[in-house]
């Protein structure tokens, strides 16, 4: 009997991982009776795909029935990394119209990040009358963690090249905003620095994300997430990240750093009320 969830959010997510993860390289993923499905897992099913396919097979996804959650895998974004690397049993979902905005892209060389902000930072413009302290807020936090996918994602000729996605998803009270990898990790990151070898996942979170701790040393480098934490607690906002065994929770003035199950890289979701926007 396959795991059929109903839904898969960021709160919701975790036992997922759980089940895809332990089936590579060839996991089915049941998605046919889900009903809410959030940015932030479909990009982790993007991530998933590709980890399936560098390990010589291929992702196999059961769509879902319900029309709102299909429309979601039917973004441009989303369907264009995932509609050609899962099998399915029918033709994936088309986009139809649409009174949201939904937008994914993949984020590789340092070289193109601020054209990737710019673009979509437009796009939120396009829907919203954002003011001026709202523009910078989503430009910067964007910039920062773009930047994070090729500087931290990959250290090695013997790792993967770097491969990261990020994107937005509009939603009735808040604006939803996925930064995700499955390169290295913060632990690994931080290890190329002695003052930070030997941390464990969730060390090495709050390390970062509390201490503002970095593997660069040159004053005005590193402390990105710390930044990005601090901005997210004064906006009323909600933040979860995720590295390795490790996943920082902040609700508000509430934070929390836990063991989670095991998935490659970094992953950030960002969630902020749409009266920061409006």
């Amino acid at each position: 009997m396959t795991y059929s969830p109903r839904k898969l959010e960021v709160e919701s997510v975790e036992r997922a991982i759980q089940v895809w993860t332990k089936d590579l390289p060839r996991p089915l993923v049941d998605l046919s009776r889900l009903e809410r499905l959030d940015l932030f897992a479909a990009v982790l099913l993007v991530l998933l795909a590709r980890r399936c396919q560098e390990q010589g097979g291929r992702l196999r996804v059961l769509l879902p029935r319900k029309e709102a959650v299909r429309s979601l895998l039917a973004a441009p974004g989303i369907a264009r990394l995932l509609r050609e690397a899962v099998w399915t049993e029918e033709a994936w979902p088309e986009l139809g119209p649409s009174t949201t905005l939904v937008d994914l892209v993949e984020v590789g060389e340092e070289e193109g990040v601020t054209r990737l902000v710019d673009n979509l930072v437009e796009r939120l413009r396009e829907r919203f009358p954002l003011g001026e302290e709202g523009t910078n807020f989503l430009a910067g936090a964007m910039f920062e963690l773009f930047q994070n996918i090729p500087q931290h994602a990959h250290l090695t000729e013997d790792d993967a090249p770097p491969f990261g996605v990020s994107g937005v998803q509009e939603l009735e009270d808040h604006i939803h905003l996925v930064v995700a990898d499955k390169g290295v990790g913060l632990a690994r990151s931080l290890s190329t620095t002695p003052h930070y070898r030997g941390l464990t996942d969730a060390a090495a979170l709050d390390a970062v994300l509390v201490r503002g701790a970095s593997r660069f040393d040159r004053p005005g480098r590193g402390g990105a997430l710390r930044r990005i934490r601090e901005l997210v607690l004064r906006n009323a906002g909600a933040l979860f990240v995720r590295s390795g065994t490790g996943a920082l929770w902040q609700a508000e003035v509430e934070w929390v750093v836990e063991e989670v199950h095991p998935f490659p890289g970094v992953q950030v979701s960002i969630r902020l009320p749409r009266r920061l926007f409006e």
